[in-house]
């Protein structure tokens, strides 16, 4: 497995606040939605690789149309829906190049009654499409080993129903991200984390920090912010011992790593409307600075209506 298909790792954290009664300090973010409910949403995410000196951006566009199909007091049963999407020229996001793929395929989730996530309810027949657009993929990138890696891994990922999620639905999981929760204006929740390790060793331990920045109770808005941060002396000696394996301890290559500044950093923004339970704007940025590359992952998402 090459170092860039390791890159495939996507973070779930979940965030533990603590529950105030509701006043006008602070707020629970749950759907307010009704059966036949419809939103259309834009996704934009933008990479920036930097190898070797050399930078490259990519901007793939996803429209999305959410319907929801079933709504008691357990829960929702959601229909999402890839509509249109702009694949960047040479996405190196693998998980990007297979949802393209899925254009117009539904996928059914069951949400909570607060709007978390709780499963993808045609994880089957989803696996089965996945399959078939990734074995298209492999032979057809039979000439470039890089990405014919990638997608052999993603194949692997996607044979247990979490690796599936992991791979397929980091935008979905991203827009639930805030949902189900209780937050107080300006009380900074901090949280203990673990998060992949890019060089597939053990977790890394990392600090989170949860914020409610704005609540705007007259027009029913509020923004939740948060901060991830790995430690970077944890990642240079996993890089080193990840270089020692690949390498046989070329001396040029931990000469490289050693002197390098690593870091791993993530921050998001979401803007709710909290009346209606719906993410006006939401941002994600992940920054992975791992000395012989980086990578800047944004991901940018909008409820057009």
């Amino acid at each position: 497995m090459t170092f860039k298909s390791i890159l495939l790792s996507i973070t779930i954290v979940i965030i533990t606040t603590t529950t105030y009664a509701q006043t006008e300090n602070n707020v629970d973010i749950t759907p307010h939605w009704q059966k036949d409910e419809s939103h259309a949403v834009k996704i934009n995410t933008t990479t920036v690789d930097s190898i070797s000196g050399k930078t490259q951006k990519f901007l793939s566009t996803f429209d999305v149309k959410f319907n929801v199909e079933e709504q008691t007091e357990n829960g929702f049963k959601i229909a999402w829906t890839y509509t249109n999407v702009k694949l960047a020229l040479n996405e190196p996001l693998v998980e990007n190049i297979v949802l393209a793929k899925l254009i117009n395929t539904k996928l059914q989730l069951k949400l909570s009654a607060v709007g978390q996530f709780e499963e993808l309810l045609n994880v089957d027949e989803v696996r089965i499409s996945a399959n078939k657009i990734i074995d298209g993929l492999i032979i057809s990138s039979k000439l470039n080993p890089t990405m014919n890696t990638q997608f052999k891994a993603i194949k692997q990922l996607i044979i247990s129903n979490q690796g599936l999620e992991i791979a397929l639905l980091k935008q979905i999981k991203f827009y639930l991200f805030s949902f189900g929760y209780n937050y107080k204006l300006n009380q900074v929740q901090t949280n203990n984390i673990k998060f992949p390790n890019p060089f597939s060793g053990q977790p890394f331990d990392g600090l989170e920090k949860v914020e409610l920045t704005k609540l705007d109770y007259k027009n029913s808005i509020c923004v939740v912010e948060t901060s991830k941060i790995i430690d970077g002396k944890t990642v240079k000696i996993a890089a080193i011992d990840y270089i020692k394996k690949v390498t046989n301890s070329n001396s040029k290559a931990l000469n490289e790593i050693s002197n390098a500044k690593l870091l791993i950093t993530e921050n998001t923004m979401q803007q709710i409307d909290f009346s209606k339970g719906l993410v006006q704007k939401s941002f994600f940025k992940r920054v992975m600075k791992l000395g012989f590359q980086n990578r800047t992952t944004v991901i940018a998402i909008e409820t057009l209506l």
